[in-house]
């Protein structure tokens, strides 16, 4: 069984998306996975690192990886990125665990920030060699080629269910290595209220992400 750590705000746990992670890999790996989650609405990495219950998590909770989550609306930039997650990347490599770095969206009205966004966390993966979930790029890409299709929830920054679910699959992808993930029906999709036309183009633009 895989043990994951989700340390982030409401771009991680709004529509249970961990769990979401967790049901990817039962589908295709046929493996139980046991998402934790350490969120608090609104807050950074660095106030995660500030809270005695991450350090003790990390250390003792034999993850097999670290999804860290910056807040990104608003973005205090890559400079703080890096300085806060490097706070916490050491722990988590001697726990044994791989640190993810979850990369998130610009808000609807502002596509323009995606950019910054982008640069900040693939630098992160670079600089700290941690496996990098580009959930943004992807993200983007869908708002480019299916402007129909509402990844956002009425506020116009959280996820709606299909955004939340793109974020899972750019996550699992980054954990598993999936260059590609062909879609398969399974009754997941329909227990969340997902369209499998719609989950089938977000793998499709997953796939070409991160065979870039």
């Amino acid at each position: 069984m895989k043990k994951l750590l989700f340390i982030g705000n409401s771009h991680t746990y709004v529509n249970q998306m961990p769990q979401m992670v967790s049901e990817l890999f039962r589908i295709y790996d046929s493996e139980e996975a046991l998402p934790v989650m350490l969120t608090q609405g609104g807050m950074t990495l660095r106030w995660h690192g500030d809270q005695e219950q991450t350090h003790f998590n990390i250390r003792y909770g034999r993850y097999d990886f670290v999804v860290l989550q910056q807040a990104t609306h608003p973005f205090d930039g890559a400079e703080a990125l890096l300085r806060s997650a490097g706070w916490l990347l050491p722990e988590i490599r001697e726990s044994g665990a791989r640190p993810v770095a979850y990369m998130t969206w610009a808000q609807k009205s502002r596509p323009e920030d995606q950019a910054e966004l982008t640069e900040a966390f693939t630098r992160l993966a670079r600089e700290e060699n941690t496996l990098l979930a580009p959930a943004g790029v992807i993200w983007e890409r869908m708002r480019q080629q299916h402007p129909e299709t509402e990844l956002y929830a009425g506020d116009g920054a959280h996820a709606s269910m299909a955004g939340s679910y793109l974020a899972a699959v750019s996550i699992y992808m980054a954990m598993t290595g999936k260059k590609a993930l062909p879609f398969r029906e399974d009754a997941f999709y329909t227990d969340r209220k997902l369209d499998a036309a719609l989950c089938r183009e977000i793998h499709r633009l997953a796939g070409e992400v991160f065979s870039a």
